[in-house]
């Protein structure tokens, strides 16, 4: 059993993502939270906290999320194949990260998933949205990205980026296995360079993290080019026709790298994919 916690804006690219958790995670007795967060949305003064205006302003954004989340709660029971009881709407007063965390410990939340609003297909493009500020700041467990209305397709096929520097925290890589297991994917392991290049440690934490998979197929590619790392991922997920692309998010690492690098918005715009970023040791 998983908990499932589904960020929602009520928008279509929001319904996406929480309609593509339903599909990736199939077991029977998940449970799913839908959640709005509306504290974004309030305007605190500097003398009095909210002031009355903006009490009657809460108290009218809460009934209006309330009943969109009610309402998106019946559509994703017709939509899906679990029933009502596998899903549980919050109107969270919370801003968007601290809500978040918040949830994460009172409901054992094992995987976060978000949409994209603004993603128009390139890496680049989610800077400065409410995904990345997520990412940024950091949760202790994996989120899952969904960018724009993506169609759900199967993950036979998963990249998984990876320096090979770091010690991996297996308890976040937990989730990827569970992934593999239950859609019997292959992992591909792609290291942006030359196999000359990589040392001793590196092929230490390889064998480590092949080991940690156990009977889900494991490859090692290795793709150099010239581009700057998060293009040369990007680049390899088009052409090797992955279905998921997943890191472990080191802030001042490549994969940290990977949504900053301005020149990602020469790649193909029309480039998606799913993205399971797991928390770092």
């Amino acid at each position: 059993m998983k908990n499932i916690l589904v960020a929602t804006d009520f928008s279509k690219e929001a319904y996406c993502a929480l309609h593509y958790a339903t599909r990736l995670f199939q077991e029977k007795d998940n449970k799913f939270y839908i959640v709005n967060f509306i504290g974004d949305k309030v305007q605190p003064t500097v003398y009095s906290g909210i002031n009355e205006m903006e009490f009657s302003k809460l108290a009218k954004l809460k009934q209006d999320s309330e009943i969109e989340c009610l309402s998106t709660k019946h559509q994703i029971v017709r939509d899906s194949e679990f029933s009502s009881d596998n899903f549980e709407t919050i109107s969270s007063e919370n801003k968007l990260l601290p809500g978040i965390k918040d949830l994460i410990k009172t409901y054992q939340i094992d995987v976060v998933v978000m949409g994209t609003r603004k993603h128009s297909g390139t890496l680049a493009s989610i800077q400065g949205t409410n995904t990345t500020r997520v990412i940024d700041k950091g949760i202790q467990v994996p989120l899952l990205i969904i960018p724009r209305e993506l169609e759900y397709t199967e993950p036979k096929k998963i990249a998984f980026a990876s320096e090979l520097i770091y010690d991996y925290n297996f308890d976040a890589l937990q989730e990827l296995k569970d992934i593999a297991l239950a859609h019997r994917s292959r992992i591909i392991l792609v290291h942006d360079g030359d196999e000359t290049e990589v040392s001793q440690r590196q092929w230490k934490n390889y064998n480590a993290f092949k080991s940690f998979f156990g009977e889900v197929p494991v490859e090692l590619e290795f793709y150099h080019s010239h581009y700057e790392v998060s293009r040369t991922i990007a680049k390899f997920v088009k052409e090797k026709k992955m279905d998921m692309l997943s890191m472990a998010y080191y802030r001042h690492s490549a994969a940290g790298r990977l949504f900053r690098e301005p020149t990602v918005e020469k790649i193909d715009r029309h480039l998606s994919f799913p993205f399971l970023i797991l928390p770092q040791a």
